[in-house]
């Protein structure tokens, strides 16, 4: 499903932000990765999409380079930043509807979903508020409210807990291990708290600037 081959990642010419990156995930295999602010998180996960330019290594979506994955038609995928984004000026409903429009579903099939979506998420009464006026809790269901109404082969989620109280935190877990079970998907959630690692449950990993390990390396701290 993802293969990712000695991956190098740089935004200046004196370092990597990324070094020697490697691994293997079959469908429906599920990862966190622990990393602090300055660990690379970020930059993998936006390498990963297509977002960052590789320096160096491969990463291959079902045996297809990235360079030429369509992800229209080869793959789902999903991305959750630590901070969503939205069109801001739109209410929540129509942030959910968008994502169907643009992918031209049925007019029927598409209100079925984001109904179920609205009203599984607990979104149903700021259904019709702009999202510049969401809280952050609120911003991150509508997040994975959005995710929801597609079917998903991957799901990448960046550390979106750091501004929640811990019920929120607990809430959001729990939230993102049900789309993930749902759709049986491929998943990498990068995230600073070993609690909230804990809280998931799944294979572990560390990344220390820039550097994927097994174990956490406290030479780094």
């Amino acid at each position: 499903m993802i293969k990712v081959n000695h991956l190098y990642v740089a935004f200046t010419k004196e370092f990597y932000t990324l070094n020697d990156i490697s691994f293997e995930m079959q469908p429906g295999d599920k990862m966190v990765i622990v990393g602090g602010k300055e660990s690379g998180r970020t930059a993998m996960l936006r390498t990963l999409v297509g977002l960052e330019s590789i320096a160096k290594g491969e990463i291959f979506y079902k045996n297809i380079s990235i360079d030429k994955v369509d992800f229209e038609n080869d793959i789902s995928l999903g991305y959750l930043p630590d901070m969503p984004s939205f069109l801001e000026n739109k209410s929540v409903k129509q942030n959910i509807e968008y994502v169907l429009k643009i992918r031209k579903n049925d007019p029927v099939f598409m209100n079925a979903k984001v109904n179920n979506a609205l009203v599984g998420y607990g979104l149903d009464f700021i259904k019709n508020k702009k999202c510049r006026e969401l809280s952050i809790y609120e911003r991150i269901r509508v997040a994975i409210a959005r995710l929801s109404v597609r079917n998903l082969d991957v799901l990448f989620v960046d550390d979106i807990f750091t501004r929640l109280s811990e019920d929120e935190k607990k809430r959001v877990v729990k939230m993102l291990k049900e789309l993930i079970k749902m759709n049986n998907a491929t998943a990498i959630i990068m995230v600073e708290s070993e609690d909230i690692a804990k809280a998931f449950g799944y294979n572990k990993k560390y990344l220390n600037y820039g550097t994927l390990t097994e174990e956490e390396n406290h030479e780094f701290d």
